[in-house]
């Protein structure tokens, strides 16, 4: 059974921009997940989705929008400010994490320093890129 429990937070402008993205997503999403994968520069990545609700999950509700955290995720996703920020020197949603004791210089990925993490490695159809280089 789902747990309603705010995990994470999420800025006005990051609500505003999740509603837009929802309206246009056509596979009719239960909400957004916001998970953790294994990998990228730091060594967890964040990974936002559409999905559906699963059994186990925290979900977060905010203005309509809901986020699911799963339990694994959760650990490590307490505290996290997601901002949507918009402007010339770039655009995307921005994790702040307070569990982070390293981050990469994209933002994207983080270690939480000694302690050992094991999640599970999800396959995307695309290629992900976690952190984006500046060379083609």
């Amino acid at each position: 059974m789902p747990i309603n429990m705010e995990i994470v937070n999420l800025s006005d402008s990051a609500k505003e921009e999740l509603k837009n993205l929802i309206i246009k997503e056509t596979d009719n999403p239960d909400g957004v997940r916001l998970s953790l994968l294994a990998g990228g520069c730091s060594g967890l990545s964040y990974h936002l989705q559409f999905d559906k609700l699963q059994e186990k999950d925290y979900v977060c509700n905010y203005d309509g929008i809901k986020v699911f955290v799963d339990p694994k995720s959760a650990l490590y996703l307490s505290g996290v400010i997601l901002d949507y920020q918009g402007g010339l020197t770039g655009r995307g949603f921005v994790f702040s994490n307070p569990n982070a004791k390293k981050s990469c210089g994209c933002g994207t990925s983080f270690s939480v320093g000694d302690k050992e993490v094991t999640l599970e490695f999800i396959s995307s159809k695309k290629p992900m890129n976690v952190c984006p280089s500046t060379k083609d």
